[in-house]
C-alpha cells in the first residue's frame, strides 16, 4: 500500500512542476521529433541514463515528411553506462538535424545521480554541451531580395554563403524507475539565451516534457506497454500515445499516435523491432501522416539500431568487507 502511495506521489509531483512550468515556457521550435521515444528513454531525458545497468548505444536516422523539399533529417548517436563511484551514470548524446536552410548539430555530456528507494529508483540528472547552427544564405529568400543573376538580399543581417554560430545548450531532467510504472520530467533551455549567428542572434528558449509508462505483463511471454509523451512551449502543447508489445523477450511492435494538439493530430506510427543477437536490438517505424501536409509528403521513416554490452561495468567499489570476529 505504502508502496504505491509513494508511486502516486512521485507522479502527481513531476506532473505538478511541469504544468507549472507552462506559463514560464517561451516560443521555440522543440527538439528534433522520434517516433521511438518510447525505446529510447535517454535520447530525451539525461536522468535515464545507467537504468539499463550496463553500456547502452542507440543510433537514430529519421527522414521525417519523406520526399517532401527541404525535409527534416536527423542522425542520433547517444551512449550512457552506470558510474557507480558517482552513485550515478554518465553519456553523451550527438545529433545532427537538417531542414530547410537549417542545419543544427548538437553535442552534450550528461551525469545523473540515482538513489534507490523501496519502490524503484529515483535519478536526478543534467546535460551540457555545444550547439552549432549553419544557415545556407544562398537558400534564404527575402521580400526585398533579388534572385535573378547575382544574389542580393537587401537585408544587412544576412550574407551569401554560410552563416555559423557557436552557444551553450544543456537541459535537466529527472527519472523515477519502477517496477510497474516510470515516469520523467525535463526541462531543456532553461533559463532561455541565445548566441550569435553572423549579424543576428539565435534564442534557444525554454521548452519541456513530461513522459509515463506502464509495464503490463499480460502472461509469461507477453508485455504491454503503454506510454504518454507531452512535449510543450509556450506555442504548442502536444501529446504522443502509444502502447507497445513484447512477445518472448524478441519481437517488439506497437502503435503510436504522434502530434495530437487542440487543432490537429500529425501521425500514427507503426513500429516494429527485433533482437539480433544477445547484444543488438533494431526497429523500424513508419509514420502515416494524418495532418493537412499528407498530400504533399510521403509519411516518415526511422530506424534505431540499439547495442547493449549485457555486463555490468563501471562499479570501480572496492568489495565489501567481512569481519571475522574470532580473531578479535
Amino acid at each position: 500500500m505504502y508502496n504505491y502511495l509513494f508511486i502516486v506521489i512521485i507522479m502527481k509531483w513531476l506532473l505538478s512542476i511541469f504544468i507549472l512550468s507552462l506559463s514560464l515556457i517561451a516560443i521555440s521550435q522543440q527538439k528534433p521529433q522520434f517516433s521511438q521515444y518510447m525505446l529510447n528513454k535517454y535520447q530525451d531525458n539525461p536522468a535515464y541514463g545507467g537504468m539499463e545497468r550496463s553500456l547502452s548505444v542507440f543510433a537514430s536516422y529519421r527522414d521525417q515528411y519523406s520526399n517532401f523539399s527541404g525535409n527534416p533529417k536527423t542522425i542520433y548517436l547517444g551512449a550512457d553506462m552506470p558510474f557507480y563511484l558517482w552513485n550515478g551514470a554518465v553519456g553523451f548524446s550527438l545529433y545532427n538535424q537538417k531542414a530547410g536552410v537549417f542545419n543544427n548539430t548538437n553535442l552534450k555530456f550528461s551525469y545523473n545521480y540515482v538513489m534507490g528507494t523501496s519502490v524503484g529508483f529515483l535519478s536526478f540528472g543534467g546535460r551540457v554541451g555545444m550547439d552549432v547552427l549553419s544557415i545556407d544564405g544562398n537558400g534564404i529568400i527575402t521580400p526585398d531580395g533579388n534572385y535573378e543573376g547575382t544574389i542580393t538580399h537587401n537585408d544587412p543581417t544576412l550574407d551569401i554563403g554560410n552563416l555559423t554560430g557557436l552557444g551553450l545548450s544543456w537541459e535537466i531532467g529527472t527519472y523515477f524507475y519502477g517496477n510497474k510504472i516510470e515516469v520523467g520530467l525535463v526541462l531543456s533551455e532553461l533559463p532561455s539565451h541565445s548566441y550569435k549567428v553572423n549579424k543576428g542572434d539565435y534564442n534557444k528558449s525554454f521548452s519541456g516534457s513530461f513522459f509515463t509508462l506502464y509495464k503490463y505483463d499480460y502472461s509469461d511471454e507477453l508485455r504491454l506497454m503503454p506510454s504518454i509523451m507531452i512535449k510543450a512551449d509556450q506555442a504548442v502543447l502536444q501529446t504522443d500515445l502509444s502502447i507497445l508489445a513484447k512477445l518472448r523477450d524478441n519481437l517488439t511492435f506497437g502503435l503510436s499516435l504522434r502530434g495530437y494538439s487542440a487543432t490537429s493530430f500529425d501521425a500514427v506510427a507503426a513500429i516494429i523491432g527485433t533482437n539480433l543477437g544477445k547484444k543488438y536490438n533494431i526497429y523500424y517505424s513508419y509514420d502515416f501522416g494524418l495532418s493537412k501536409l499528407q498530400s504533399l509528403h510521403q509519411g516518415s521513416h526511422e530506424i534505431m539500431l540499439n547495442y547493449n554490452l549485457q555486463k555490468l561495468i563501471g562499479i570501480g567499489l572496492p568489495p565489501k568487507i567481512i569481519y571475522n570476529p574470532r580473531d578479535l
